[in-house]
């Protein structure tokens, strides 16, 4: 496996530390799912999709957009 530097805002560095934390994983581990999530997003954006924020109704589990990320 490949090592990387990268320099961080110090706000970028405490997501990524907070989450480490709530998580239970590893800062790489959270840096592997970022990227994870934007290879994804490169993805889709190629077939003229995007990513959403969906909510789940906890009765009917019907799904409903609320949300679009933009920028990724």
């Amino acid at each position: 496996m490949n090592r990387m530097s990268v320099n961080l805002s110090p706000e970028m560095e405490a997501l990524i530390d907070e989450t480490s934390k709530r998580e239970g994983i590893s800062k790489a581990e959270v840096i592997r799912k970022a990227f994870a999530l934007l290879k994804i997003s490169e993805t889709e954006k190629t077939k003229g999709r995007a990513i959403g924020i969906i909510k789940e109704d906890e009765h009917s589990h019907e799904m409903r957009v609320i949300g679009k990320i933009i920028g990724l």
